[in-house]
């Protein structure tokens, strides 16, 4: 499905082709999320492929199996084998395994941006398989993960606005603890674990293009990191899809940036016409 002639339909529901245009407000979307990060946080670019015992070790395979893009190779012989490694889900899986039997001196942080995969069931518009997103990992005690999280959703929120889209935040069931049933996903909904941001991404269809994540002690436990307080590290991550967000700023200011208000091309770095 087009949306504003942004992207290019193939024969394969939700994959599709960009435009110049599209890619120019990628790249523009990529260096103004650059401003959420620290002065000097280690950036990261994940490959588009993880180790599976990393996946399984999170229970990804388990919770998720419908979504998960697994590799298949064959050996010398020609009998086919499951490879090491999956399609990548998410860009933060790349990054707790760095800290693993780790004790950490000081909260951490880090930036990554991914290209990832969702089978996803049905191609409506931002729903797409293979997609980039920019992440931002914290990794810490539970106070300062919580708030942090708060704190830049609320900073992406505001450069949201400030672009021109509408956002509405929203309390969302966290899929780094499962789909789980009615009252796993009300437990993680009461305690606020994943908000995301929602904006119109095509006429009539809203998305989210960001979310903010509290993981808890989940990933501190699974990978056997130890905070600068001495307890099990906590972690959060805040995430914002790339193709979501350029689609949503062509939804909201038309097919053709070169039109669009000074100072949103401004923000976005984007060339003058």
């Amino acid at each position: 499905m087009r949306s504003g002639g942004a992207l290019v339909p193939t024969p394969v529901p939700g994959v599709h082709l960009s435009t110049g245009a599209f890619e120019s407000v990628v790249h523009g979307l990529a260096a103004a999320l650059g401003t959420l990060e620290p002065d000097g946080v280690q950036r990261l670019r994940t490959p588009p492929v993880i180790a599976r015992e990393i996946i399984e070790k999170v229970g990804y395979h388990r919770n998720f199996p419908h979504l998960l893009g697994r590799v298949y190779t064959r050996t010398s012989t020609g009998t086919p084998i499951e490879s090491d490694l999956v399609l990548l889900p998410a860009g933060c899986y790349c990054v707790y395994p760095l800290f693993a039997d780790t004790a950490l001196a000081a909260t951490t942080e880090r930036s990554v941006e991914a290209t990832c995969f969702r089978q996803e069931a049905d191609a409506e518009v931002g729903r797409l398989r293979s997609f980039r997103m920019r992440e931002l990992v914290r990794l810490g005690t539970a106070e300062n993960c919580l708030g942090w999280r708060d704190d830049r959703l609320a900073a992406a929120q505001q450069m949201l606005a400030d672009m021109g889209l509408r956002t509405e935040s929203a309390v969302a069931g966290d899929p780094f603890f499962g789909s789980g049933g009615r009252m796993m996903r009300a437990l993680q909904q009461e305690r606020k674990l994943k908000i995301e941001l929602l904006a119109e991404v095509g006429p009539g269809q809203t998305q989210a293009v960001a979310s903010g994540n509290y993981h808890v002690d989940q990933f501190g436990r699974l990978f056997a990191i130890t905070g600068p307080d001495g307890a099990v590290a906590h972690t959060a991550c805040l995430a914002l899809g790339y193709e979501r967000l350029a689609l949503a700023l062509l939804h909201r200011h038309g097919p053709d940036p070169s039109r669009w208000p000074e100072h949103v091309r401004k923000l976005l770095t984007l060339e003058r016409p």
